[in-house]
């Protein structure tokens, strides 16, 4: 019985982790998108730097970044499921199903804007300079606002395919359920920014690292009953 199970979670692995390489390589077929997103980035952070930024305080660095980041975000993950709809649909039904694919498609958006916030985080140090004392706490506070984000976005933008591709359906669902994520993780890195100790941030790092398990156990469970024909 042991073995069965063993197996069975083994090639549900492997079927997650071939998802993850198609998902990527779907992504890399559409260069315009990557493209266009690289494009948002540099300029609204150079725009933000021109307007003023030079200058700002810790609270207003992190509030700019978190800005870029989450257009950045609902940007891409308003594409989620552009290549699982119509045929693609019943074939991805067919050769994983609906578990494993949320699985993957949770793990590859996260992975994704998590470059994504990096890349801002970068391009913010290069511009205004980097005011982080505590890079380990920010680098966590940003890995788990990622997975967040993508928790709550990739949930919203699949009851919205499954709806008739509604854009406003997705952002109606999504933008509530982020703001307290957005909540919490600006407090983590606001601490890291200021020096803090780890001992000080537990439990907001606590209650961000729930809350994501929460969203990511509600999209596990309800994706099977959305994505069914």
């Amino acid at each position: 019985m042991f073995v069965v199970t063993l197996f069975q979670s083994v090639l549900k692995m492997a079927k997650i982790g071939l998802l993850i390489q198609r998902f990527a390589q779907q992504e890399l077929r559409n260069s315009n998108a990557i493209f266009s997103l690289g494009l948002y980035l540099a300029g609204i952070t150079y725009l933000v730097y021109m307007l003023g930024g030079q200058n700002a305080s810790d609270s207003v660095w992190n509030m700019l970044l978190w800005v870029v980041v989450f257009f950045g975000a609902i940007s891409q993950a308003s594409r989620s499921f552009e290549f699982e709809s119509g045929d693609y649909f019943y074939y991805y039904q067919t050769v994983a199903g609906p578990k494993a694919t949320i699985i993957a498609k949770l793990i590859y958006n996260s992975l994704y804007q998590l470059i994504l916030s990096v890349a801002s985080w970068a391009l913010f140090s290069w511009f205004y300079g980097n005011t982080v004392y505590n890079p380990g706490i920010f680098a966590l506070g940003l890995a788990l606002g990622c997975i967040g984000f993508s928790a709550i976005l990739t949930l919203a933008n699949g009851i919205a395919e499954r709806s008739g591709g509604n854009v406003t359906l997705s952002s109606i669902l999504s933008i509530p359920l982020t703001l307290p994520v957005l909540k919490i993780v600006s407090a983590i890195n606001i601490q890291a920014m200021v020096g803090a100790p780890l001992e000080e941030v537990y439990e907001l790092v606590g209650s961000l690292f729930a809350l994501d398990i929460a969203i990511g156990l509600l999209a596990y469970l309800l994706f099977p009953y959305l994505w069914q024909d």
